[in-house]
Formats: structure tokens, sequence, C-alpha cells
């Protein structure tokens, strides 16, 4: 077994080499069957063939031509061909192996012409019985590389589709990587994001208030310890989903938690106007959580970029759909410019791309001091189907 796999790599890796050995082997044995007899030219006809066989790979075709009109010589010249002769076979093979089915099909005809002239013409060298043989001797060699080419071809096949499928699973799990890394961006970029602008809002008027009214002061401060310690609660929310750890579960906040929200702007100094349409029913958990994080991101950029003095909230519950207006009068910007500059460009950025998750449409209007509009809507499965 050990030397074969050996012949196979040396076949892989080097295969003039062997085909060389091969024809050094044909040529001694034909001399050693030849005879103390051999005429000068039947050695170099010996030779001459022998050499063709060395080249065998890289030119069949001629190979099998040239080698079929020497062998077909030394048979009318009443040279013994027996041993040079075999090697025909394995050029026949090396065609059907190495070359096209159309090339194939002309070698099998020439070596088919050469075997019925031989028999014709030399009827006591080859006779009738002979000439069926060598028919057959013929057919197999061909037949054997055929579909030694099938084999290599198939396994050609098999091995890029392998290749394919690795690739494919490959970009699969880099895209999952990716789709998870925006994920979590925009998770962090929301809590920590809104968490910093209400903070900030509520310490600058702390910072008002201070002498004038200590009480009130003293309550936004407790109010951005509580923010603080919520936002943290978030980001650890967070971090042990993506370590899978078995930390207490702090479930995502949906549109049921916006009181808590709409209330950290108004003691921020955000005057808000909120109004809600529609019938209260359950959402499914992604579409809830994607339609608070989305107001909340749209009242977070208000709170620091829009510089408003009223914003006005709607959200609406339709029987198929959900839908979100965030508008305020503050000094706008240009939609043209995507994203705008500054850092309330991620922002859209991200609320962008959570609509899209979820088979929504965002649009922005505003416009220089003329403020800004945010509508979102999402489709909603009817009830039945989110229970499927």
């Amino acid at each position: 077994m050990r030397t074969w796999h050996d012949l196979q790599q040396l076949d892989a890796e080097r295969p003039w080499l062997l085909d060389c050995g091969l024809a050094l082997g044909i040529a001694s044995a034909a001399m050693l069957s030849a005879g103390t007899a051999a005429t000068p030219l039947q050695l170099g006809l010996i030779v001459a063939i022998s050499a063709g066989y060395a080249l065998r790979r890289r030119a069949p075709l001629p190979v099998l031509v040239v080698s079929g009109a020497l062998v077909a010589t030394m048979i009318a010249l009443g040279y013994t061909t027996a041993v040079i002769g075999a090697g025909l076979f394995l050029a026949a093979y090396t065609v059907a192996a190495h070359r096209p089915l159309r090339t194939t099909l002309i070698g099998a005809g020439y070596c088919l012409t050469v075997l019925v002239a031989i028999a014709a013409a030399f009827p006591e060298r080859m006779p009738w019985e002979g000439f069926g043989t060598n028919v057959a001797l013929f057919v197999g060699a061909f037949t054997l590389g055929r579909a030694g080419q099938l084999h290599r071809r198939t396994a050609r096949l098999e091995a890029e589709r392998a290749e394919l499928a690795s690739w494919k699973q490959q970009e699969e799990t880099r895209h999952a990587v990716t789709q998870e890394r925006l994920r979590i961006a925009r998770e962090l970029h929301d809590v920590v994001g809104h968490s910093l602008g209400v903070i900030a809002l509520q310490a600058g008027v702390c910072a008002r208030i201070v002498d004038s009214d200590p009480a009130e002061a003293r309550s936004g401060l407790l109010a951005i310890a509580e923010r603080s310690r919520s936002s943290l609660r978030e980001v650890r929310h967070i971090l042990s989903a993506i370590r899978e750890t078995d930390e207490p579960d702090c479930p995502a906040p949906g549109l049921a938690d916006t009181d808590t929200l709409f209330s950290g702007f108004s003691d921020a100094g955000l005057r808000l106007e909120v109004e809600r349409l529609g019938e209260p029913w359950p959402l499914p958990t992604a579409l809830d959580h994607t339609a608070y994080r989305v107001v909340q991101e749209a009242l977070t950029n208000v709170a620091r970029h829009a510089r408003a003095t009223r914003v006005s909230v709607v959200v609406e519950r339709g029987p198929d759909f959900l839908r979100a207006i965030v508008e305020d009068n503050g000094v706008g910007f240009d939609p043209a410019q995507t994203p705008p500059p500054g850092p309330g460009g991620l922002g859209l950025l991200g609320m962008r791309e959570r609509v899209a998750l979820v088979n929504g449409t965002l649009q922005v209007e505003s416009s220089p001091e003329n403020g800004t509009t945010v509508y979102v809507r999402v489709p909603v499965p009817p009830p039945e189907a989110q229970h499927e």
C-alpha cells in the first residue's frame, strides 16, 4: 500500500519522471525480447517508439499516431512487436484519459484503421482471432481512460462544491458576526447615548437652579443617580447577553416603558406633548423593542442637537401597522447631507438599520431653522400569526 501511495504521489508531482521510467522499461523489455538477432533498424524503431511513450501525456494523440505507424512498420518488416506493441494500449488509454471525447474518438478510429490494414495486408502475422483480441484490448484501454477522466472530473467538481460550500459558510459566519456587532453597537449607542444626553440636560438644569432652588436641584441629582443606575442595568443586560451568562434577566424595554422614557426627558426640561392612538394590542418582542429604541433615539437627538422648546410624539397602533411620529421645533438640518454632520448621523443610521430589520420604513423631514419630523411605520402581523 505504501509503494502504491508513493507511485501516486510521484505521478502527481513528477509525471514526466514516471513516464520516462516507463518508456525505459518498455524499451529494455523489447530489446531483451528481440534478442541478439535484432538488427540496428529494429533497435532504432524500438528506441523511437519508446521515446514517444515518454511524451504520452504531453501529446497523447500524436504519440498514439506515430507509435501506431512505427509498430505497423515493424510488423510489415517482420519484427517482433509483442512487448513494444503493448505500449500502444497505454498510449490509447492516455488519449482517452486526458483529451476530450472528440479526440478520443479520432484516436479510436485511427487504431481500428491500422488494425484492419495490418490484418488485411498481413493475415499470416495478424490472424482475425488476433485482430479481435487487439480490438477488445483497445476498446478496454479507451474505456478505462474515459472512465478515469470522468472520475477525476467528478472528484474535481465535488471538491469545488465543497470549497464553495465552505466559502459560503464562512461568508455567512462573517455576515452573522457583522450583524451581531452592529446590533450591539446600536444597543450601546442607544442606551449610553440616551442616558448621557438626559443626564447632561438634567445636570445643566440643576446647575442653573442650585442656588435659587436647592430642593429642586437635589431632586434633579437624585433623578440623575437613578438614570445612571438604570443605564448601568441595561448595559449589564447587553453584556450578559453577549457573554451568555446566567445573570438575572432584564427584559428589553418596549412601548410600555415609554412613560418612564418621557418623564426622563420632561425632568430634563424638554416640553413633551404625547398622544397615543389605537388599541394597545401586544406586539412581537423584536418590534416592540425596535419601536421603543427608535422613539428613544429620536428624542435623544432632539435633546442633544435640536435646541427645541417643544416636541410632539404620536404613537399609533393600527390593526396591521405601528406608526410613530416625533416632531420638534428646533434648528433642523439639511437632509441632503446624509448622514448629517456631528454625532446625530450615527443615531439616524442606527434608527434606519433597526427599522429595516423589522421591514419598516423611516422618513426624516427637516430644513434649517424649521425643525425636524421623524416618521416611522412598521407592519405588524395579526395576533394569530404572532403565536405560530
